[in-house]
Protein backbone atom coordinates (compact mmCIF):
# COMPACT_ATOMS: atom_id res chain seq x y z
CA UNK A 1 0.00 0.00 0.00
CA UNK A 2 1.22 3.56 -0.86
CA UNK A 3 0.14 6.32 0.79
CA UNK A 4 0.49 9.92 -0.46
CA UNK A 5 0.07 13.53 -0.85
CA UNK A 6 0.82 15.62 -3.48
CA UNK A 7 4.14 13.60 -4.46
CA UNK A 8 3.14 13.32 -8.66
CA UNK A 9 7.17 12.09 -9.66
CA UNK A 10 8.28 10.08 -6.43
CA UNK A 11 4.73 8.16 -6.85
CA UNK A 12 5.15 7.16 -10.59
CA UNK A 13 8.24 6.16 -9.82
CA UNK A 14 7.37 4.12 -7.18
CA UNK A 15 4.41 2.72 -8.72
CA UNK A 16 6.80 1.42 -11.82
CA UNK A 17 9.56 0.04 -9.04
CA UNK A 18 6.87 -2.14 -6.80
CA UNK A 19 5.51 -3.33 -10.18
CA UNK A 20 8.57 -4.46 -11.32
CA UNK A 21 10.78 -5.43 -8.40
CA UNK A 22 8.37 -5.95 -4.99
CA UNK A 23 7.96 -10.06 -6.28
CA UNK A 24 10.58 -11.83 -8.91
CA UNK A 25 8.90 -15.13 -7.71
CA UNK A 26 5.57 -14.58 -8.71
CA UNK A 27 3.65 -13.63 -5.57
CA UNK A 28 0.03 -12.42 -6.30
CA UNK A 29 -0.23 -8.70 -5.71
CA UNK A 30 -2.12 -5.87 -6.10
CA UNK A 31 -0.61 -2.14 -5.60
CA UNK A 32 -3.21 0.15 -3.40
CA UNK A 33 -2.60 4.28 -3.78
CA UNK A 34 -4.80 6.10 -1.33
CA UNK A 35 -4.61 9.34 -1.85
CA UNK A 36 -4.81 11.81 1.14
CA UNK A 37 -4.28 14.96 -0.66
CA UNK A 38 -7.23 17.42 -0.69
CA UNK A 39 -7.28 17.31 -4.85
CA UNK A 40 -7.44 13.88 -5.60
CA UNK A 41 -4.03 14.05 -7.57
CA UNK A 42 -3.23 10.44 -8.13
CA UNK A 43 -6.28 9.78 -9.56
CA UNK A 44 -4.82 10.38 -12.65
CA UNK A 45 -2.03 8.54 -12.45
CA UNK A 46 -3.88 4.94 -11.39
CA UNK A 47 -6.03 5.33 -14.44
CA UNK A 48 -2.66 4.82 -16.73
CA UNK A 49 -2.45 2.06 -14.88
CA UNK A 50 -5.85 0.26 -15.78
CA UNK A 51 -6.06 -3.31 -16.74
CA UNK A 52 -2.32 -3.76 -16.16
CA UNK A 53 -0.45 -6.29 -14.02
CA UNK A 54 -0.56 -6.63 -11.16
CA UNK A 55 -3.41 -4.30 -10.63
CA UNK A 56 -3.26 -0.95 -9.37
CA UNK A 57 -6.12 0.21 -7.49
CA UNK A 58 -6.85 4.15 -5.91
CA UNK A 59 -8.85 5.26 -2.83
CA UNK A 60 -9.47 8.53 -2.05
CA UNK A 61 -8.83 9.29 1.58
CA UNK A 62 -9.72 12.21 3.03
CA UNK A 63 -9.66 14.10 5.37
CA UNK A 64 -5.86 15.39 5.06
CA UNK A 65 -4.58 12.50 7.77
CA UNK A 66 -1.93 9.47 7.38
CA UNK A 67 -3.85 7.55 9.96
CA UNK A 68 -7.28 7.92 7.61
CA UNK A 69 -4.91 7.48 4.68
CA UNK A 70 -3.67 3.87 6.09
CA UNK A 71 -7.17 2.65 7.51
CA UNK A 72 -9.11 3.42 4.21
CA UNK A 73 -6.30 1.46 1.94
CA UNK A 74 -6.53 -1.22 4.49
CA UNK A 75 -10.59 -1.73 3.94
CA UNK A 76 -9.67 -1.02 0.15
CA UNK A 77 -7.29 -4.09 0.18
CA UNK A 78 -8.24 -7.22 -0.38
CA UNK A 79 -4.79 -9.43 0.32
CA UNK A 80 -4.45 -11.12 3.59
CA UNK A 81 -0.73 -9.59 4.13
CA UNK A 82 -0.47 -5.99 3.83
CA UNK A 83 2.38 -4.31 2.83
CA UNK A 84 3.49 -0.61 3.68
CA UNK A 85 5.83 1.67 1.83
CA UNK A 86 5.55 5.59 1.96
CA UNK A 87 5.69 7.49 -1.53
CA UNK A 88 9.00 9.45 -0.97
CA UNK A 89 10.93 5.90 -1.35
CA UNK A 90 11.87 2.94 -3.79
CA UNK A 91 12.50 -0.61 -2.63
CA UNK A 92 15.32 -3.25 -4.29
CA UNK A 93 14.33 -6.18 -5.98
CA UNK A 94 12.16 -9.19 -4.21
CA UNK A 95 11.56 -6.67 -1.39
CA UNK A 96 8.19 -8.31 -0.91
CA UNK A 97 9.80 -12.16 -1.37
CA UNK A 98 11.97 -11.64 1.35
CA UNK A 99 9.74 -9.79 4.01
CA UNK A 100 6.84 -12.63 3.56
CA UNK A 101 9.68 -15.35 3.71
CA UNK A 102 10.86 -14.30 6.55
CA UNK A 103 7.25 -13.42 8.12
CA UNK A 104 6.21 -17.13 7.52
CA UNK A 105 9.34 -19.01 8.82
CA UNK A 106 9.46 -16.44 11.95
CA UNK A 107 5.92 -16.82 12.71
CA UNK A 108 5.63 -13.28 13.50
CA UNK A 109 2.82 -11.11 12.57
CA UNK A 110 4.76 -8.31 11.22
CA UNK A 111 8.31 -7.64 9.81
CA UNK A 112 10.07 -4.72 9.66
CA UNK A 113 12.73 -4.35 6.45
CA UNK A 114 15.63 -2.20 6.11
CA UNK A 115 15.74 1.38 5.52
CA UNK A 116 18.54 3.28 3.68
CA UNK A 117 18.57 6.72 3.36
CA UNK A 118 18.90 8.17 -0.42
CA UNK A 119 19.94 12.15 -0.31
CA UNK A 120 19.31 14.02 -3.32
CA UNK A 121 21.82 16.52 -2.26
CA UNK A 122 25.38 15.54 -0.82
CA UNK A 123 24.81 15.46 3.32
CA UNK A 124 25.74 18.38 5.78
CA UNK A 125 29.17 17.08 7.00
CA UNK A 126 27.78 17.00 10.56
CA UNK A 127 25.29 14.14 9.46
CA UNK A 128 27.28 12.51 6.68
CA UNK A 129 24.97 9.03 7.18
CA UNK A 130 21.77 11.14 7.45
CA UNK A 131 21.37 8.71 10.32
CA UNK A 132 17.20 10.28 10.80
CA UNK A 133 15.74 8.60 8.00
CA UNK A 134 18.07 5.34 8.23
CA UNK A 135 16.71 1.65 10.04
CA UNK A 136 19.19 -0.92 10.24
CA UNK A 137 20.17 -3.52 12.88
CA UNK A 138 23.18 -6.06 12.80
CA UNK A 139 20.62 -9.18 12.78
CA UNK A 140 19.90 -11.86 11.05
CA UNK A 141 16.29 -12.27 8.90
CA UNK A 142 13.68 -13.32 11.77
CA UNK A 143 15.43 -11.65 14.28
CA UNK A 144 12.82 -11.04 16.58
CA UNK A 145 12.40 -7.28 17.98
CA UNK A 146 11.45 -6.18 21.22
CA UNK A 147 9.09 -3.48 21.92
CA UNK A 148 8.80 -2.50 25.77
CA UNK A 149 5.21 -0.99 26.90
CA UNK A 150 7.20 2.31 27.44
CA UNK A 151 7.97 2.33 23.85
CA UNK A 152 11.74 1.15 24.01
CA UNK A 153 13.07 -1.27 21.29
CA UNK A 154 16.50 -1.79 19.69
CA UNK A 155 15.42 -0.52 15.98
CA UNK A 156 13.15 1.95 14.88
CA UNK A 157 9.33 0.50 14.88
CA UNK A 158 7.44 2.49 12.27
CA UNK A 159 5.33 1.28 9.07
CA UNK A 160 7.07 2.37 6.16
CA UNK A 161 8.83 -0.93 5.06
CA UNK A 162 6.83 -3.02 6.37
CA UNK A 163 4.77 -6.43 6.24
CA UNK A 164 1.59 -7.50 8.24
CA UNK A 165 -0.36 -10.06 8.18
CA UNK A 166 -3.57 -8.46 8.42
CA UNK A 167 -5.84 -11.10 10.54
CA UNK A 168 -3.71 -10.58 13.75
CA UNK A 169 -3.12 -6.64 13.27
CA UNK A 170 -5.42 -5.22 11.50
CA UNK A 171 -8.99 -6.55 13.22
CA UNK A 172 -10.55 -3.11 14.42
CA UNK A 173 -12.70 -0.61 11.85
CA UNK A 174 -9.05 2.14 12.18
CA UNK A 175 -6.12 0.33 13.71
CA UNK A 176 -4.23 4.06 12.97
CA UNK A 177 -5.66 6.31 15.62
CA UNK A 178 -6.76 9.82 13.55
CA UNK A 179 -5.62 11.93 17.06
CA UNK A 180 -2.04 11.23 15.73
CA UNK A 181 -2.57 11.94 11.91
CA UNK A 182 -1.74 15.45 11.56
CA UNK A 183 1.62 14.91 14.13
CA UNK A 184 2.72 11.36 13.25
CA UNK A 185 3.01 8.63 15.87
CA UNK A 186 0.26 6.37 14.40
CA UNK A 187 2.43 3.90 14.18
CA UNK A 188 4.35 3.45 17.27
CA UNK A 189 0.58 3.67 18.89
CA UNK A 190 -0.32 1.19 16.82
CA UNK A 191 2.69 -1.23 17.54
CA UNK A 192 2.11 -0.42 21.34
CA UNK A 193 -1.60 -1.64 21.24
CA UNK A 194 -0.73 -5.06 19.60
CA UNK A 195 1.85 -5.77 21.72
CA UNK A 196 -0.91 -5.95 24.54
CA UNK A 197 -2.08 -8.84 22.23
CA UNK A 198 1.23 -10.38 22.20
CA UNK A 199 2.24 -9.89 18.09
CA UNK A 200 5.66 -10.97 17.08
CA UNK A 201 7.86 -8.38 15.30
CA UNK A 202 10.37 -10.07 12.94
CA UNK A 203 13.47 -7.79 11.80
CA UNK A 204 14.01 -8.96 7.50
CA UNK A 205 17.62 -6.79 7.26
CA UNK A 206 17.96 -8.39 3.53
CA UNK A 207 15.21 -6.63 2.02
CA UNK A 208 15.67 -3.15 1.25
CA UNK A 209 13.80 0.49 1.20
CA UNK A 210 15.26 2.93 0.22
CA UNK A 211 14.18 6.54 1.33
CA UNK A 212 14.77 9.19 -1.08
CA UNK A 213 15.51 12.44 1.01
CA UNK A 214 14.91 15.82 -0.46
CA UNK A 215 17.43 18.56 0.42
CA UNK A 216 14.89 20.59 2.57
CA UNK A 217 14.85 17.35 4.86
CA UNK A 218 18.70 17.70 5.46
CA UNK A 219 18.32 21.21 6.84
CA UNK A 220 19.12 21.43 10.39
CA UNK A 221 15.96 23.68 11.63
CA UNK A 222 14.04 20.67 9.83
CA UNK A 223 15.86 18.30 11.80
CA UNK A 224 15.15 19.60 15.07
CA UNK A 225 11.74 20.15 14.75
CA UNK A 226 11.45 16.68 13.73
CA UNK A 227 13.15 15.45 16.75
CA UNK A 228 10.99 18.10 18.82
CA UNK A 229 7.80 16.46 16.90
CA UNK A 230 9.12 12.75 17.68
CA UNK A 231 9.74 13.40 21.44
CA UNK A 232 5.71 14.44 21.54
CA UNK A 233 4.72 11.61 19.79
CA UNK A 234 6.88 9.19 21.30
CA UNK A 235 5.63 10.40 24.98
CA UNK A 236 1.75 10.81 23.45
CA UNK A 237 1.85 6.89 22.54
CA UNK A 238 3.18 5.56 25.33
CA UNK A 239 0.45 7.33 28.02
CA UNK A 240 -2.22 6.43 25.29
CA UNK A 241 -1.55 3.01 26.09
CA UNK A 242 -0.12 3.03 29.48
CA UNK A 243 -2.44 1.43 32.21
CA UNK A 244 -2.11 4.53 34.37
CA UNK A 245 -2.04 7.31 32.16
CA UNK A 246 -1.13 9.97 34.51
CA UNK A 247 1.95 8.50 36.41
CA UNK A 248 3.14 7.66 33.11
CA UNK A 249 2.77 10.89 31.65
CA UNK A 250 4.40 12.22 34.99
CA UNK A 251 7.32 9.79 34.81
CA UNK A 252 8.18 10.73 31.20
CA UNK A 253 7.58 14.85 31.82
CA UNK A 254 10.13 14.13 34.57
CA UNK A 255 12.43 12.00 32.11
CA UNK A 256 12.30 14.94 29.34
CA UNK A 257 13.14 18.03 32.24
CA UNK A 258 16.29 15.96 33.60
CA UNK A 259 17.08 15.18 30.02
CA UNK A 260 16.65 18.91 29.39
CA UNK A 261 18.48 20.48 32.62
CA UNK A 262 21.54 18.09 31.43
CA UNK A 263 21.64 18.56 27.38
CA UNK A 264 21.14 22.27 27.84
CA UNK A 265 24.08 22.83 30.39
CA UNK A 266 26.26 20.50 27.55
CA UNK A 267 25.06 22.42 25.17
CA UNK A 268 25.79 25.83 26.62
CA UNK A 269 29.24 24.30 26.74
CA UNK A 270 29.46 23.51 23.51
CA UNK A 271 28.15 26.76 22.46
CA UNK A 272 30.95 28.97 23.88
CA UNK A 273 33.26 26.65 22.41
CA UNK A 274 31.74 26.44 19.04
CA UNK A 275 31.40 30.71 19.26
CA UNK A 276 34.79 31.04 20.22
CA UNK A 277 36.24 29.08 17.43
CA UNK A 278 34.20 29.64 14.59
CA UNK A 279 34.08 25.74 13.89
CA UNK A 280 31.14 24.55 12.05
CA UNK A 281 28.57 22.72 13.52
CA UNK A 282 30.11 19.12 14.30
CA UNK A 283 28.42 15.62 14.66
CA UNK A 284 28.30 15.40 18.34
CA UNK A 285 26.98 18.98 18.97
CA UNK A 286 24.27 18.65 16.30
CA UNK A 287 23.27 15.01 17.71
CA UNK A 288 23.30 16.79 21.33
CA UNK A 289 21.18 19.36 19.97
CA UNK A 290 18.47 17.20 17.95
CA UNK A 291 18.59 14.76 21.46
CA UNK A 292 17.62 18.28 23.40
CA UNK A 293 14.65 18.81 21.14
CA UNK A 294 13.43 15.09 21.23
CA UNK A 295 13.29 15.76 25.47
CA UNK A 296 11.74 19.16 25.67
CA UNK A 297 9.26 17.12 23.26
CA UNK A 298 8.41 14.78 25.87
CA UNK A 299 7.68 17.65 28.32
CA UNK A 300 4.72 19.16 26.28
CA UNK A 301 4.05 16.19 24.70
CA UNK A 302 0.19 17.13 24.75
CA UNK A 303 0.50 19.95 22.25
CA UNK A 304 1.47 17.86 19.64
CA UNK A 305 2.33 19.58 16.71
CA UNK A 306 1.16 19.20 12.92
CA UNK A 307 4.40 18.03 12.02
CA UNK A 308 2.46 16.59 8.26
CA UNK A 309 0.55 20.00 8.08
CA UNK A 310 3.48 21.97 7.89
CA UNK A 311 5.33 19.82 5.55
CA UNK A 312 2.54 19.85 3.16
CA UNK A 313 2.32 23.56 3.40
CA UNK A 314 6.08 23.71 2.20
CA UNK A 315 5.30 21.17 -0.32
CA UNK A 316 2.57 23.52 -1.93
Amino acid sequence: MICTFNRLESLIRLIENCRSEATLVGLPLEIVVSDNSPTSYASEVVKNYARQLPSVRYVIAHPANISVARNQGIKAAQADHIAFIDDDATIEPGWVDKMYATLQKSGADCVLSAIIAKPEITPPAWDPDVRQFVRKWPMPDGKLISLTRSGRAPVVVSTNASLWLRQSCFKTEAPFDPDFGLSGGEDLDLFLKLMKRNIKIAWCGSAQCNEWVPASRMQFKYLFLRAFSGGQVFAASVVHNADHKLLMAVRLMGVGVLQSVVGSLIAIFLTMDYCLRGTKLTAVFASLLLKLAGALGKCLWFLKIPLYQIEARKQS
